[in-house]
């Protein structure tokens, strides 16, 4: 699940999900709140584009890579 990802990111850059919310809209130039976000990671709704802004945020980059 996406959420249970996100949440050991976060705990590791000390970042909280309201900041995360408040720089994410901030870069996606719109009012994003951290009720809208928990909604979209919870429901594995959220879109790639905004994934990657994420992992840009926590300073993770986000690929696919082959399974072994």
């Amino acid at each position: 699940m996406i959420m249970n990802e996100l949440k050991k990111v976060l705990l590791d850059v000390d970042i909280t999900l309201t900041e995360l919310a408040s720089i994410l809209g901030k870069k996606l130039n719109k009012n994003y709140s951290v009720q809208n976000l928990s909604n979209k990671l919870n429901k594995e709704t959220i879109s790639h584009k905004e994934m990657l802004i994420i992992a840009d945020i926590l300073g993770y980059d986000l690929k696919f890579v082959p399974k072994k």
